[in-house]
C-alpha cells in the first residue's frame, strides 16, 4: 500500500532493446499495408470510392477496439496476453480476405475485423514502453528514451517499405494481401515472445486520474488536436501509392517515397530530446500542424519528383513531431493506471478521425485530384488552432 501511495510503478523487467523489438514488430505490418493495401484494393477491381470507404471504415474499427481494450489491460495487468490475441485476431482475418477477394462485402468485413484487432496494439505497446520509462525515472535508474524506443518502429516499416515494392512484384497483384497476412503472422509470434508481463497498479494512478479530470479541457484539446493533425494524412495514406503510380513511377519509386518519409521520421524521433522531449509536448505539437500544413500545400502545387520526395520528407514533423508531442503532453495528464488507456484515447480519436476524413478524401480525390491536399491543409490548420489553444490554456501544468 506505501509503494502505490508513492507512486511507485510496477517493474516490468524489460530492457531497451527488447522494447525497441517489440516496437519493431508491432510496426512491421504497417510497412507493407500502407504503401501496397490499397494498390491491392484497386487491382481487385474496387473503384476510388470503394477503396475510400473501406479506408474510412478502418479506422473507425481501430476507435473501437481502442475505447474497448486497453481498459481491459489496466484493469487485469494483461497488456501482454491482448496483445497475443490482437495479433492473431489481425493474422487470420487478414488471410480471410485473401480467401474471399475479389467479393467486395466479404472483403469489407474481414479487413475490418483485422482492424479491429490491430488497433490497440500499438496503444498497449506505448503503455508497456511508457510504464517502463515511468518505472526507471521512479527507481533513479537510466532513463528510457522513448523516441529512441518508438524509432525502432520506424525502422521496420522503413526496411519493409524499401523491400517491399522488389518483393511484392515477385507475386501476382492479388496476392499483395497474402504477403501482408504473412508479415502480420511474423509479428505477432514475435509479439508473443517479447511482450513483458505487467503488474497490476493501486492507488496512485486513481489519485493522478482525479487530477486529469480536474482539467479535461487540456486533454481534449491535445486528443483533438493530435487526431486533426494526423486525419490530415488521409489522402496520401489512401491515394498517394495511387497517385505515384499515376505518375509513372515503379513499384520500386513508390517504396522509396514512403521510405523517405519514415526515414526522416526515425531521425526525428532519435534526436527528440534534442528538441526537448517531453519538457516541449506542445511545442511538438504546434510545429506538426506547422509542417503538415506545409507539406499538403507542397504537394498540392507540384508533381515533380524531387520536391514529391520533399514532400514525403516532411512526414518527421507532420508525424512524428505530432506523435510526440500529443504522448508527452498527455503522460504529464493522466495517472499511471489510466495509461494504456490514456493511449486508446490517442488511438481512438486519431482512427474516429482518420475514419470521416478518409471517406471524405474518396469524393475529393475523384473531384478535385491533387488539390484534395488542400482541404487537408485545412485539416492541419484546424488542429494547429487547437494545439495553441492546448499550449496556452493556464492549467495545462496544474
Amino acid at each position: 500500500m506505501g509503494n502505490e501511495l508513492s507512486g511507485a510503478a510496477p517493474k516490468t523487467g524489460a530492457s531497451a532493446s527488447r522494447l525497441a523489438a517489440l516496437n519493431l514488430l508491432v510496426f512491421a505490418p504497417v510497412g507493407v499495408q500502407l504503401p501496397f493495401q490499397s494498390l491491392w484494393y484497386a487491382s481487385i477491381g474496387f473503384a476510388a470510392e470503394s477503396i475510400a470507404l473501406v479506408n474510412g471504415a478502418t479506422p473507425i474499427a481501430r476507435f473501437v477496439s481502442n475505447l474497448l481494450i486497453p481498459p481491459l489491460a489496466d484493469k487485469h495487468g494483461s497488456t501482454a496476453r491482448l496483445l497475443g490475441v490482437c495479433g492473431f485476431g489481425m493474422t487470420v482475418a487478414s488471410l480471410c480476405a485473401g480467401l474471399v477477394q475479389p467479393a467486395y462485402a466479404l472483403v469489407f468485413l474481414c479487413i475490418v475485423v483485422s482492424a479491429f484487432s490491430q488497433g490497440p496494439m500499438i496503444a498497449l505497446t506505448d503503455s508497456i514502453v511508457l510504464r517502463e520509462a515511468r518505472r526507471r525515472a521512479v527507481a533513479g535508474e537510466r532513463l528510457l528514451d522513448y523516441g529512441v524506443v518508438r524509432g525502432a518502429g520506424s525502422v521496420s516499416v522503413l526496411v519493409l517499405m524499401a523491400a517491399g515494392g522488389w518483393f511484392v512484384g515477385l507475386f501476382p497483384p492479388g496476392a499483395m494481401i497474402y504477403v501482408i497476412a504473412g508479415v502480420m503472422a511474423l509479428a505477432s509470434v514475435g509479439v508473443v515472445l517479447l511482450a513483458p508481463r505487467d503488474a497490476r497498479m493501486g492507488g496512485a494512478g486513481a489519485v493522478q486520474m482525479r487530477e486529469t479530470i480536474a482539467r479535461p479541457r487540456v486533454v481534449v484539446l491535445v486528443v483533438l488536436a493530435g487526431a486533426l493533425i494526423q486525419a490530415s494524412h488521409a489522402v496520401v495514406y489512401t491515394f498517394g501509392s495511387i497517385a505515384f503510380r499515376a505518375q509513372g513511377h515503379s513499384d520500386f519509386v513508390i517504396g522509396l517515397l514512403w521510405a523517405i518519409g519514415v526515414a526522416t521520421e526515425i531521425a526525428f524521433f532519435l534526436a527528440s530530446n534534442r528538441f526537448g522531449g517531453a519538457s516541449r509536448a506542445y511545442g511538438l505539437l504546434i510545429a506538426g500542424a506547422l509542417f503538415a500544413i506545409l507539406r499538403w500545400l507542397l504537394m498540392a502545387a507540384t508533381t515533380n519528383t524531387a520536391l514529391v520526395f520533399v514532400g514525403q520528407a516532411l512526414h518527421a514533423f507532420s508525424f512524428a513531431a505530432t506523435h510526440l508531442g500529443s504522448i508527452f503532453a498527455l503522460t504529464r495528464l493522466v495517472g499511471e493506471t489510466r495509461r494504456a488507456q490514456a493511449q486508446g484515447w490517442i488511438s481512438g480519436a486519431n482512427a474516429l478521425t482518420m475514419a470521416f476524413v478518409s471517406v471524405m478524401s474518396g469524393h475529393l480525390w475523384t473531384a478535385f485530384g491533387l488539390s484534395a491536399y488542400l482541404f487537408m491543409a485545412g485539416v492541419a490548420a484546424l488542429g494547429l488552432a487547437l494545439a495553441v489553444a492546448a499550449a496556452l490554456d493556464p492549467r495545462r501544468d496544474d
